[in-house]
């Protein structure tokens, strides 16, 4: 997880999710529970992100409609103004401060979405088990550990509303079990009314003039052979997808792999090299480590919540064995 949300990141009214009445038994169920509240449920709610000594407050506003749309809305409360505005796959940034509006795809899991769809090989590599209830927000809260079962991935522990598995908290300890980062609420109302004007960027009007950047927003993708191989993929992670991504501006189309374990997702990015050559460059930006490296004539970029140690060995592994990059 990074911060509260990255900068790199109508219709019908929404269906009030009724609460299940059976609580899951074991943490694989709740894990699932977790997943599919935080998208299909409409919530609003103030949290605290918290990494080392930093710390940032957000409110975060979140409907779906009878048709199955997502819509979202997050801002800073505190420190550089900051608000993302989603509807579906696509984000909207705003940065007053900058004057610039960035528009991507959706691609990072924003708390309290942090859980993939579906939880696939799981078990596989973490050991999930309940440790007990908490309140978080003024509510009972069910405590789900995910312990890795080596040191190629990082540790969570997760506090999900008893009534409707909405996560209230979330914590990840790095390979060594230190503490990360986390997020919390604060305070939360669940199964809100849909209401379109609570989504809607207060920037929005004032933004015309501002700069819009959309470098981050593919015009196209396709699944596609890239023709780059892991000759020592790290253990419990799989090719998820494999495409090319073409992006205004660009003459040359990006290769896009994700490698996953069933919940940490690593991403691949190769693209031609910049005319200014560079070195190996390793840095983080909370959870997530990121590694940049010259592959032949290719700029090879690897991220994810993961240790450095497995995105660099994802990264040191990559081979082209085919065709053309580009």
């Amino acid at each position: 997880m990074k911060g509260a949300w990255p900068i790199v990141v109508l219709g019908l009214a929404a269906p009030v999710l009724a609460a299940d009445s059976g609580a899951p038994q074991d943490g694989l169920a709740w894990l699932k529970k977790m997943a599919s509240a935080s998208r299909q449920l409409n919530y609003s709610g103030t949290f605290v992100y918290r990494h080392l000594d930093r710390t940032e407050t957000s409110r975060v506003v979140h409907y779906v409609n009878a048709a199955g749309g997502e819509f979202e809305k997050m801002e800073t409360l505190d420190g550089p103004a900051r608000e993302v505005i989603r509807t579906n796959d696509e984000v909207t940034c705003y940065l007053p401060a900058a004057k610039t509006v960035l528009i991507e795809k959706r691609g990072k899991r924003r708390f309290p979405s942090l859980l993939p769809e579906p939880l696939v090989g799981v078990s596989e590599n973490y050991t999930v088990r309940l440790a007990g209830t908490d309140r978080v927000a003024g509510n009972e809260c069910q405590t789900i550990v995910l312990t890795p079962k080596d040191a190629l991935r990082y540790g969570h522990h997760f506090c999900a509303d008893v009534a409707s598995g909405l996560p209230l908290r979330a914590r990840s300890f790095n390979e060594k079990n230190e503490p990360l980062e986390s997020f919390a609420f604060t305070e939360l109302k669940i199964g809100i009314s849909f209401n379109r004007d609570k989504v809607r960027s207060r920037y929005a009007a004032k933004s015309r003039d501002w700069k819009i950047d959309s470098s981050a927003f593919s015009i196209a993708e396709a699944p596609a052979d890239t023709g780059w191989v892991l000759t020592q993929r790290p253990a419990g992670f799989r090719k998820l997808t494999e495409l090319k991504r073409s992006f205004a501006g660009r003459a040359a189309k990006v290769s896009h792999i994700v490698y996953s374990d069933g919940f940490a997702a690593v991403s691949v990015f190769i693209e031609p090299l910049p005319r200014a050559r560079l070195a190996p460059n390793l840095w983080h930006q909370g959870a997530v480590n990121i590694f940049v490296r010259p592959v032949s004539d290719y700029m090879v970029t690897v991220l994810g919540e993961a240790p450095a140690a497995t995105v660099m060995q994802i990264s040191n592994s990559l081979e082209f064995r085919g065709g053309t990059p580009r």
